[in-house]
């Protein structure tokens, strides 16, 4: 028998074991598809059995190779590739691992019974009856996803709910319209329960499957997603040292990212090179879809030259160590790559991000050798240095991404430099930590967006938004 036809005799017993349910491995490989397909990955049979292929041409013992087979067959698009990791991660662990998790489920149980329970006691009340009648107990309804809600609600809020139930029972002693107050209770409770997941702080959103082993596998992974999310959105100086390893892995995703969008960026042709489907349709919707006029696009040549000058000063030095990973990140794909710091006095740290090393260790170096990290701010200063000893780099392929809070000495001076230097270039891009709300109280906000375009930068999502929209025009 040739080497093909064992291959797929394999392949072939590997998907009957699965479909059969009778092998452990492929029990859990049927129960991770599962878990995949809950958690929003959409998969079909077809792609069940590539990623059974895969796997039997990989070292089974390998979790590497194993995870890479799995992402190759039934991942789609970043998002799904992370959520396949967080799931392969959670879902194949020894049993100490597992019992470790089964404990968690049952604390986080037992305090939610707690707060359900509570919430019960907080909304249920003792109103007079009508003519003097005995008092009797009046039992809010609510279901366990409202008393969740409830329980997650600011102290003042719950303080305004029972004030007005307390009201609206004493002030109706006769006639209570407790089905009225009832909907009121639960259309806010519908109301918070919505605002509480635009704030990251509602349970996630999951369609369980009523299997305890598998929802605490799901149940895990939502939380690790949520906790990625909101450090996404959430403000940089507030990011903590806790957070800096998976802070640090994001910005690094996201540079890649961005990097490889850069790399292969197409443009309009009339060679032969590629097809360009979308236009192609758009131009043969008049023949009723006939492909009549094929458009084609090709590889563009000229990539941008970037030229980032960072602000260091004491206001800066967090928003700027992120800032400097992100652009170390993508100087290892994109070759065009100047990097400045600066405060009182601008230097050149291009060469650093070029040394075969960590970003931890070539980020210690900078800062043990910068006379300027942490120090005030002369941004006239960092201007005419720029504009002087490397003029070269400045011409009409050349981005300026500037990275400040706008406040300096010498503003006005500042400002009169950077309306000089933007004649030289393709375009200068301001990132203000500043939140925009402030920007109207700063004047130096307004000296320097004449000449730039300012956008509010103090988040990983609004620097990864402002670079993909920005570099890939």
């Amino acid at each position: 028998m040739s080497t093909g036809n064992v291959q797929n005799e394999k392949v072939q017993q590997f998907v009957d074991h699965v479909e059969s349910g009778e092998q452990y491995i492929e029990k859990n490989l049927t129960r991770f598809m599962h878990i995949l397909r809950h958690l929003g990955i959409r998969i079909s049979s077809a792609e069940v059995v590539d990623a059974v292929k895969a796997l039997a041409s990989v070292d089974m013992l390998d979790g590497i190779q194993v995870l890479t087979a799995f992402k190759a067959t039934l991942a789609k698009s970043p998002e799904d590739r992370l959520i396949l990791e967080k799931a392969f991660r959670a879902f194949f662990v020894t049993p100490e691992q597992k019992a470790e998790r089964t404990e968690k489920r049952k604390e986080r149980e037992e305090i939610e019974a707690q707060e359900m329970q509570a919430a019960e006691e907080e909304i249920s009340y003792q109103v007079e009856g009508p003519q003097g009648e005995e008092q009797r107990d009046v039992t809010i309804p609510l279901t366990d996803e409202e008393k969740k809600t409830y329980s997650k609600l600011p102290e003042n809020q719950k303080k305004r709910l029972n004030d007005y139930l307390n009201k609206q029972f004493q002030s109706n002693s006769v006639n209570n319209p407790e089905e009225l107050i009832t909907s009121m209770i639960k259309s806010s409770l519908n109301y918070w329960k919505y605002y509480l997941k635009l704030q990251d702080d509602g349970p996630p959103e999951i369609n369980y499957t009523g299997e305890e082993e598998i929802d605490e596998i799901l149940q895990e992974v939502a939380a690790e997603l949520r906790d990625d999310e909101q450090l996404y959105y959430k403000d940089i100086e507030k990011i903590t040292e806790t957070d800096m390893p998976t802070a640090a892995s994001l910005i690094a995703k996201l540079s890649r990212r961005l990097a490889t969008r850069i790399s292969r960026r197409y443009h309009r042709s009339k060679k032969r090179q590629r097809l360009d489907i979308r236009r192609t349709i758009r131009h043969n919707i008049r023949f009723g879809g006939t492909m009549f006029n094929l458009k084609y696009k090709t590889k563009k040549i000229e990539k941008p030259r970037i030229v980032l000058i960072c602000d260091v000063s004491g206001s800066m030095a967090k928003y700027a160590a992120f800032v400097l990973q992100f652009m170390y990140g993508l100087s290892s794909s994109v070759q065009e790559i100047e990097s400045f710091i600066f405060s009182e006095e601008i230097e050149r740290v291009t060469d650093e991000f070029k040394k075969p090393q960590s970003f931890d260790i070539t980020m210690t170096e900078i800062i043990n050798r910068s006379e300027s990290w942490g120090r005030g701010t002369d941004f006239n200063k960092a201007l005419a240095v720029i504009t002087g000893s490397y003029r070269h780099l400045l011409n009409k392929d050349t981005f300026i991404i500037i990275v400040s809070d706008t406040k300096t000495l010498n503003a006005e001076k500042s400002g009169a430099r950077l309306s000089d230097l933007k004649k030289k270039v393709k375009d200068i891009v301001w990132l203000n930590t500043l939140p925009k709300k402030v920007w109207s109280s700063a004047p130096t906000v307004s000296i320097f967006s004449r000449h730039s375009r300012m956008f509010e930068c103090n988040t990983l999502a609004h620097l990864d938004r402002i670079m993909r929209s920005q570099m890939l025009k």
